[in-house]
């Protein structure tokens, strides 16, 4: 695993966390913030996916 995407991958999972845990109050939090993401695409998301899916050069000589 990518060092640098080791950490925005459990910021993450402990934001999701929290969400799903606030999601059992009644109003469907986790399913809005999903809808803003769809609708708007913020440019934050976009960098969050592309650091945590970061794929580092090979260095391999052939």
């Amino acid at each position: 695993m990518n060092q640098a995407a080791f950490f925005p991958r459990i910021k993450c999972f402990f934001v999701l966390l929290l969400l799903m845990i606030a999601d059992i109050l009644p109003i469907p939090i986790l399913g809005l913030i999903c809808l803003f993401i769809l609708l708007f695409r913020p440019p934050w998301f976009k960098e969050l996916v592309d650091t945590i899916y970061a794929v580092e050069s090979r260095t391999d000589k052939q």
